[in-house]
């Protein structure tokens, strides 16, 4: 009886200690908010304030289009006229992004270059340790990243014109990596490739593991 009623109080107590967190993080996002930011432009779900308790209004963007609509990367910037348009949305640990690449990307007929694959694991595993930073230190924007390793490790060739499916999971975030980060915070992200067929099935096209590296305070545009 007293070993239950000691547990059944330790788990009052981390109740109690995980309800003051989130209070925590809800007050420090509202913060934000107060002071002119928008925290969660995205409109996601799976933003931390959103689990902090602030409301999401709107329909959901990808981290692209909320946080760097005037950027002109060719992989993922939607003002660049003649780019891929990656779109990556949040999920669980990482972001996912659906994506067709035109056939005058081939480097032999129904075989896409595969640099830009490469490009699309760039794009895609850097929002994803940015987003992951800014996520940690509940910041309005993220932080800029650069890659500062990719390997990619093509298992199938990429058809042109097919809907492709890119996925993201961060594996780890190191504080003051001195050999791979320069003395800054990286992130390590594993990105895979997918062919979606109209059956529902996928196939594994390309996998990736890259380490991404903060460089600036705001991502640039």
């Amino acid at each position: 009886m007293l070993r239950s009623c000691h547990i059944t109080h330790l788990t009052r107590i981390a109740h109690l200690a995980r309800g003051a967190a989130t209070s925590s993080e809800g007050q420090q996002w509202k913060w934000l908010q107060d002071r002119g930011h928008v925290v969660n432009p995205c409109n996601s779900r799976l933003h931390p304030a959103f689990s902090a308790g602030m409301a999401v209004e709107g329909e959901e963007l990808s981290v692209q289009t909320a946080y760097t609509p005037d950027s002109h990367c060719f992989g993922c910037g939607p003002a660049a006229d003649d780019g891929l348009h990656l779109k990556s949305f949040r999920v669980e640990n990482g972001l996912s992004a659906t994506v067709q690449l035109p056939s005058k990307y081939q480097a032999f007929p129904g075989i896409i270059n595969g640099g830009i694959v490469s490009s699309l694991f760039d794009c895609h595993g850097n929002w994803t340790a940015a987003i992951a930073l800014m996520d940690k230190a509940k910041l309005p924007r993220p932080p800029l990243t650069l890659t500062a390793e990719l390997l990619v490790r093509y298992r199938e060739a990429t058809p042109p014109n097919e809907q492709l499916v890119v996925r993201s999971s961060v594996v780890s975030i190191k504080e003051n990596t001195e050999k791979i980060g320069g003395g800054k915070p990286s992130v390590q992200v594993d990105i895979t490739l997918h062919k979606a067929d109209e059956d529902g099935s996928e196939r594994l096209l390309a996998t990736a593991t890259g380490i991404f590296k903060k460089l600036g305070a705001l991502r640039a545009l």
